[in-house]
């Protein structure tokens, strides 16, 4: 896989992008930036063969062992080249051989780099699940799982040490070593219009692959870096009941506790990035992401009725979530922080058995203001970027089988 591609600065570069203090030469007066031109090439060629199985054995008509086991083999080689020349795209390369103040602004907004990525391994993982059927409607588990995530290689860019040379180190990222348990609980009560699920689980990753900025303007953008150690633990609970045709109900919610165990090497969140702090020692933080609670739930009422000589259901249902306060950043900022919120949507239509839907919605109903993600530019280790959530919406849709 090859990909290419240009980027361009343009006049108003300059003005935006550098501090007077950025050059002593002063490049609000020769307009450094205007025209810096970057050519970016990426390569890419994977290789991933696998060979898995899994058995069931029913010891009892309420017990039930399965096992199972997959070995993997992945490889993946890379190129990252990106070279930068002056008078959009018709002047001198530029490279960290060329000296001067102004050389040094340009090469902090494009930086050039090549290196070539690659990455192998082989790994084994399995899991052993146990299942007891209480009575034919409850039914006990217990599973442990020993797994993994690919490892790979970065080709977006990665941060240069001080000779201008690209941190190989970071090239490549290991893969992440995961072992999860679980219990949990499925069961079904009256006459199996009710449905009751409890699960608890606890994952604990080595090697987790975190995205990351290491908050310089010599690094393009973010990339994947391999923390020591993370763990989640939590539970989770499911709830459904439907008492009739015409009504149902659910409702689910999770906690969930989720922090590095230890990330040494970690970037700073940008209020102590710069000066003599290269890395941070965040273990202990909350994972990015995660909220602590989550909610969702729904309900649906309809009636039976005609419409344009069709028979089917006129129906009203509603359906939200709430998750409360998380992170969004790697490394934990005051900045990123973002609130809880909840949303609520709402749905009324005509419905019949042959696939004919007609309805009415509104997502957001009630105009909630909220932040998908708060997240700290490369490039800029002041700027904070957010990502608002969809605002109060509102159509009608048609559907129809032949």
């Amino acid at each position: 896989m090859r990909t290419q591609g240009t980027e361009q600065l343009g006049a108003a570069a300059t003005k935006w992008l550098l501090s007077p203090s950025a050059d002593p030469a002063n490049p609000y007066n020769n307009d450094v930036l205007n025209g810096l031109t970057a050519y970016n090439d990426i390569r890419l060629n994977n290789a991933s063969a696998a060979l898995f199985g899994q058995i069931a054995w029913k010891v009892t008509d309420r017990l039930t062992v399965q096992p199972g086991i997959r070995v993997n083999y992945d490889e993946k080689d890379g190129l990252y080249e990106r070279r930068v020349f002056t008078n959009f795209g018709a002047g001198p390369e530029l490279t960290f051989a060329t000296r001067g103040a102004a050389a040094a602004a340009q090469r902090d907004q494009l930086t050039p780099q090549r290196f070539e990525p690659s990455f192998s391994a082989w790994n084994f993982s399995w899991d052993f699940n146990v299942n007891y059927k209480v009575t034919p409607d409850v039914l006990v588990y217990a599973t442990y799982a020993k797994t993994f995530k690919t490892g790979g290689i970065n080709l977006n860019g990665v941060p240069n040490d001080s000779a201008g040379n690209p941190i190989l180190a970071v090239g490549s990222v290991k893969p992440e070593s995961i072992n999860h348990w679980e219990v949990g609980l499925k069961s079904q009560f009256w006459n199996r219009r009710v449905v009751f699920n409890l699960a608890a689980f606890r994952t604990t990753i080595d090697d987790f692959q975190a995205l990351v900025n290491a908050g310089a303007v010599s690094t393009t953008r973010g990339f994947l870096a391999n923390a020591e150690k993370v763990r989640t633990q939590g539970i989770e609970a499911e709830f459904s009941v439907r008492p009739s045709e015409r009504f149902n109900l659910y409702f689910n919610a999770a906690y969930t506790d989720a922090k590095y165990v230890k990330f040494t090497g970690a970037p700073c969140p940008p209020e102590l990035s710069g000066g003599s702090i290269v890395s941070c020692d965040i273990s202990g933080q909350r994972l990015p992401g995660v909220s602590d609670w989550a909610l969702s739930y729904g309900a649906e009422y309809n009636v039976p009725s005609s419409l344009f000589g069709r028979e089917g259901q006129f129906y009203l249902g509603v359906d939200g979530n709430y998750r409360s306060d998380f992170s969004s950043n790697p490394s934990p900022s005051a900045g990123t922080v973002i609130d809880g919120y909840a949303l609520t949507n709402f749905r009324a239509g005509f419905r019949t058995e042959k696939g004919f839907d007609i309805y009415g919605w509104v997502r957001n109903a009630f105009d909630t203001q909220y932040l998908e993600l708060l997240q700290i530019a490369p490039g800029s280790t002041g700027l904070i970027v957010g990502t608002p959530g969809d605002p109060r919406t509102y159509g009608l849709t048609l559907k129809a089988q032949f």
